[in-house]
């Protein structure tokens, strides 16, 4: 009878063993698949719209299982908790309120996203996580541009011709190319297991750069690369440390001077543009003047390109063109549509945000020397490149913002355990963190 008792008991906990581990695969998948959304998988258009609807209770449901976590995260940096909260109240002032309402929410709704990823998977969990999604977004990339022209190319205006895969537009496609390259020569250069997949899905990452023909993501993707040399910089003794540093930094202002030197040949004959970006920087000038009207808090999140405040910009300058085509403009300039949106106390608030998360991410890196650390390095430093010229990510409901919100959370916790370990530890920094044993496929 005991015996029964036993197996009967043993039975229902491999039974509730069984149901978790369902869950959680069902769990990852889902998050997953909204998380490819937010990062601009094209879907057919009734996809879009249930995974729109359906994305705000599927969110509510996994912050639910986790809120504790989710609590925490979200407390760890205040700038950009405070950044959400004026974003979700920039309805009392905005220029276009019926449009803040829902864009708030959508604004929210990112940030609620990114405090999950950040305690439901860490960074390394993100890495894999992102390593499928961008896998198959480039492989399904390459099939439609080959396969379906008419769906993977851009058809009309100035970028016909070049592809955009799954993405929404060419932009996005390049800058979503030119991250996966980052991530995947990472995955490549630490693991030895799946190297050959990775090496050729870098490969194919930057094929799909090429045919973007995102020159902007293309240069910052090679501005990011020159920080390889630093990854293992700080697992050297003193002497070489000082040596390498002194080095990098002579290699630096030389690059520097070559650049700043040699500005009208780079952005025209390579980048394809003038000196004015393509008409960029008197429109941005514009933009200032016009912003400056509402100088502290802005026009509300959405508000400034919905409302006759930018009736001028829109109807006498090359922004018209976007009017005509039925789509929304945006400042091509990451920083002034948050200082649009959110004036002075939004864009001090980011800024705030992303010094802090340098420092720390840097602090854990030299900790650390996790490769996960460093990849946030590099990501950081690519969207701060990238929101010059384009309006991806900053201050924005897109999947690159969610993944600057996750990075917020998971750094500043990781920091927090790290500045709270005994002295004992914090003597020898070069020992802390990721090990051969934490990995085995490295060995």
């Amino acid at each position: 009878m005991l015996n029964q008792t036993d197996h009967a008991t043993d039975s229902a906990m491999l039974n509730r063993m069984d149901i978790k581990r369902i869950l959680s695969v069902i769990e990852i998948w889902v998050a997953g698949f909204y998380f490819a959304y937010f990062l601009g998988f094209n879907f057919p258009q009734p996809v879009t719209t249930a995974l729109n609807l359906t994305s705000y209770p599927v969110l509510a449901i996994l912050v639910v299982s986790c809120w504790k976590r989710v609590l925490h995260a979200a407390s760890r940096d205040w700038a950009i908790l405070l950044l959400h909260f004026i974003a979700f109240i920039s309805i009392l002032w905005s220029a276009a309120p019926e449009v803040t309402t829902i864009e708030s929410k959508t604004f929210v709704r990112a940030a609620l996203f990114g405090f999950y990823l950040a305690v439901r998977f860490g960074l390394k969990g993100q890495m894999r996580l992102l390593s499928y999604i961008f896998g198959a977004g480039i492989l399904f990339s390459v099939f439609a541009s080959l396969g379906f022209p008419s769906y993977g190319v851009t058809q009309t205006g100035e970028a016909a011709g070049s592809w955009k895969g799954i993405y929404i537009f060419k932009n996005l496609f390049a800058s979503t190319s030119s991250l996966a390259a980052i991530l995947f020569l990472l995955l490549a250069l630490e693991y030895r297991k799946q190297r050959w997949l990775n090496i050729g899905l870098l490969i194919l990452s930057l094929v799909s750069l090429g045919f973007s023909q995102g020159r902007t993501a293309a240069a910052a993707l090679l501005i990011v690369l020159c920080l390889l040399p630093f990854r293992h910089l700080f697992q050297q003794a003193y002497r070489q440390r000082v040596v390498i540093g002194a080095a990098a930094v002579f290699v630096s202002l030389t690059v520097i001077g070559i650049v700043l030197g040699n500005l009208e040949f780079i952005l025209v004959d390579v980048l394809g543009k003038n000196l004015e970006f393509n008409g960029r920087v008197p429109i941005w000038e514009l933009m200032v003047e016009f912003g400056s009207q509402r100088p502290w808090l802005g026009h509300g999140i959405g508000g400034f390109w919905t409302s006759e405040a930018s009736d001028y910009l829109l109807t006498f300058t090359w922004a018209s063109a976007t009017r005509l085509a039925g789509v929304r403009f945006n400042a091509h300039n990451g920083y002034i549509d948050l200082f649009l949106q959110l004036g002075v106390v939004g864009l001090a608030l980011f800024g705030i945000s992303f010094v802090t998360l340098l420092w720390r991410t840097v602090y854990v890196f030299i900790r650390t020397q996790a490769i996960e650390i460093f990849w946030v390095l590099q990501t950081l430093l690519f969207l701060t490149i990238v929101s010059l010229a384009d309006s991806l990510s900053v201050g924005t409901a897109s999947g690159q913002w969610i993944l600057y919100v996750s990075f917020t959370s998971a750094i500043a916790i990781e920091y927090q355990r790290l500045t709270k370990r005994p002295a004992a530890a914090r003597s020898a920094p070069w020992r802390i963190g990721i090990t051969d044993a934490d990995h085995p496929q490295r060995r």
